[in-house]
């Protein structure tokens, strides 16, 4: 480390470098947890939906093209897009962290499994909504549909694991964005076009549909922004209230 310390400092003895070198390891090393969080929780909330459906006497939500499908539309573009987000502000005041931190650490895998419960809970319900009003191909394609825009949803949680993902960095990933409107694009056409409507085994989706389909999905993202906020508002209590002791 010294002569590590030492060779960077006859490169380069200008400080700024240093911590602009500190900045980019951190925001890699966020960038990386928000590939796994958003991994583990896509993958999470297909397993637990594909055992939990048929348990509630609803046929299997998806087939084997359709996890294929989301597989490489949701965990390719959009999750490697997650590497290319911008330093958080803020990110150089915080302390660092500890040296066996991991990645996974047991509060980090409770949220995984909570996001993916919810995505299972939507799909479910959704599937259930479906087959109670409409036909089973059309019911399955409501499901697929949702639990495919619950990941559109998911990417935003997986940015901004402290603070709300509504921020300065909202719109900084054009590369983000141009993943997940050619997500929607291709779920499209994977609903609408009869060619890929025979390979997929889905059926038309009407406006109400889709709307059902969104407002469902959104949920994944305000329940957990309600959470982040209730999580600030109890640590800024207890600041105020220390401080208030202290006086």
């Amino acid at each position: 480390m010294a002569k590590e310390a030492a060779a960077m400092v006859l490169t380069d003895d200008n400080f700024a470098t240093i911590v602009g070198a500190v900045r980019q390891g951190r925001t890699l090393y966020e960038n990386i947890i928000s590939f796994v969080r958003f991994q583990l929780s896509t993958t999470t909330g297909a397993v637990m939906t594909l055992l939990v459906a048929p348990l509630a006497g609803l046929p299997e939500p998806f087939n084997a093209i359709q996890v294929l499908w989301v597989a490489m539309i949701m965990d390719g573009p959009p999750a490697v897009a997650l590497a290319l987000d911008r330093p958080r502000p803020g990110a150089m005041h915080e302390s660092p962290r500890r040296r066996g931190d991991d990645i996974l650490s047991r509060r980090r895998f409770g949220k995984i499994m909570a996001l993916g419960a919810t995505m299972m809970a939507g799909t479910v319900g959704v599937l259930y909504y479906g087959m109670q009003n409409g036909s089973e191909a059309r019911a399955l394609t409501l499901a697929f549909t949702t639990f495919v825009l619950f990941q559109f949803f998911n990417v935003f949680n997986a940015r901004a694991e402290k603070g709300s993902t509504f921020n300065s960095r909202f719109f900084d990933n054009p590369m983000l964005w141009a993943s997940l409107t050619a997500v929607l694009g291709l779920q499209a056409v994977a609903v609408h076009w009869g060619p890929a409507q025979s390979i997929f085994h889905t059926a038309d989706l009407t406006a109400s549909d889709w709307l059902i389909a969104v407002g469902v999905a959104s949920l994944v993202l305000l329940l957990e922004e309600m959470r982040k906020l209730l999580a600030r508002l109890r640590i800024f209590r207890g600041s105020t209230q220390a401080a208030r002791a202290s006086v």
